[in-house]
């Protein structure tokens, strides 16, 4: 019987470490956004852009997910291409044109510059490693 309930403890251990590791991870990322995106605000240059294509990416349910592919020209002429950051073809059809936020000294951080990427690129990882992480107190906690 003792050992049954050393199993349990040792699973609990790895869902503990997996939830606080995963919600870590996501706030590390939330973070990381925002200081993209703090950068961009202060010291960015807008232009214009043009959805080239949607990447298709299937998720683990066999939902297909979308991220948008947009190139623009910098002020220098320079061509570059970068995927948006959050998935969804609503409002960003290929050959549409979106708003672009880049450094000049680091064109490959560019942004779809819209209201609601922006929101939703950094809040989105928070509320994941929130969740998660507060997930992994829980559990560690109450032993469960």
């Amino acid at each position: 019987m003792p050992e049954k309930s050393h199993g349990r403890g040792s699973w609990a251990t790895v869902w503990i470490a997996m939830s606080l590791v995963a919600g870590i991870t996501l706030l590390g990322f939330g973070v990381h956004e925002v200081m993209v995106r703090r950068r961009l605000r202060h010291g960015g240059i807008s232009v214009g852009g043009l959805v080239v294509r949607h990447r298709r990416s299937s998720s683990g349910r066999g939902d297909a997910v979308h991220f948008a592919v947009v190139e623009f020209v910098d002020a220098r002429g320079g061509r570059h291409t970068f995927e948006s950051g959050s998935s969804g073809i609503k409002g960003l059809p290929v050959g549409g044109r979106v708003p672009v936020r880049y450094v000049p000294d680091a064109p490959a951080q560019a942004r779809i510059d819209l209201a609601g990427r922006r929101i939703g690129d950094v809040a989105l990882p928070f509320m994941g490693g929130g969740l998660f992480t507060a997930a992994g107190i829980w559990m560690l906690v109450t032993g469960r």
